[in-house]
């Protein structure tokens, strides 16, 4: 089986020999078939790459406001002057909302702008 991009497949044998804890039982609740294998691969943490954005953002003058819910955008004519929000009016010339990934934390938006003026 090729998956791709150096991947392969694994069988019930290859994980175990690659992952010798794993209980590969064929009566275990959740039996071990096979697996895809990314040699090079690696984990991101999802944190890690919402503050390695922001990191990115505030090093080149974005302004960064957590926990600021985005009500509405103020507009003249077909431009963008800012944003309505639960602290206030924030203006800025270039605007970017950014939802959070799960919908539970709605609360939890932050809003980057660039040039801001209230």
């Amino acid at each position: 089986m090729v998956v791709g991009g150096g991947g392969h497949g694994l069988d019930t044998q290859g994980v175990k020999k690659r992952v010798p804890i794993i209980n590969d039982s064929a009566d275990s609740r959740y039996p071990i078939l096979g697996s895809s294998f990314q040699p090079r691969g690696g984990t991101a943490r999802h944190d890690a790459v919402a503050w390695g954005f922001a990191r990115g953002a505030d090093a080149r003058g974005v302004d960064i406001i957590q926990q600021c819910e985005v009500t509405g955008i103020r507009r003249d004519s077909e431009r963008v002057t800012g944003v309505e929000t639960s602290k206030g009016f924030i203006g800025a010339k270039k605007v970017a909302v950014v939802e959070p990934a799960q919908p539970r934390v709605q609360s939890n938006v932050t809003l980057l702008s660039r040039s801001a003026s209230a």
